[in-house]
């Protein structure tokens, strides 16, 4: 994947996704808790799709991950999240996460930390990366069948 910046990322500032590939200034940095998002991802396609981590983040735990606002009912639609590319890597979440209970764009759900999810310290010792920010790759098992779109949130307690 080729990663776009679109202008530059003032120090002490957040890089966050526009949109796919391109990368933007996302504002100052928040300490302790932080949401990384990633917004209107593809549920239609078994294809990694990379969450960025902001780059003052070196160090985290994940604390949850919530997915919200579907496009459709997600009634088909399995899959995982993973610290590296092509389902590379000891899953953060099980490759058989379903996400059926999204039946509305109003609806949300949590999604299952793995042993690794839930009990890891990330860095760069054990997430890929993707234009040189940590990353973490959803990437569906089996895709909805037909157009459809969700975002995700990660709930993260920054240790760096």
């Amino acid at each position: 994947m080729t990663v776009t910046q679109s202008g530059l990322i003032t120090p002490n500032h957040a890089a966050m996704w526009s949109t796919t590939g391109v990368i933007v200034d996302g504002g100052p940095m928040p300490t302790g808790r932080v949401i990384v998002s990633g917004r209107g991802l593809n549920f239609n396609t078994t294809a990694d799709q990379p969450i960025a981590i902001p780059q003052y983040i070196t160090a985290f735990r994940i604390a949850n991950i919530i997915i919200t606002n579907a496009s459709i009912s997600l009634t088909t639609a399995q899959g995982g999240f993973y610290p590296a590319a092509s389902k590379g890597g000891t899953p953060i979440v099980a490759n058989s996460q379903a996400y059926s209970a999204l039946t509305t764009s109003a609806g949300l759900m949590t999604a299952t930390l793995a042993a690794f999810g839930s009990g890891t310290r990330f860095s760069s010792a054990n997430l890929g990366a993707i234009g040189g920010l940590l990353a973490i790759w959803f990437s569906l098992t089996t895709a909805q069948g037909a157009a459809a779109t969700a975002d995700i949130f990660f709930v993260l307690d920054n240790l760096s």
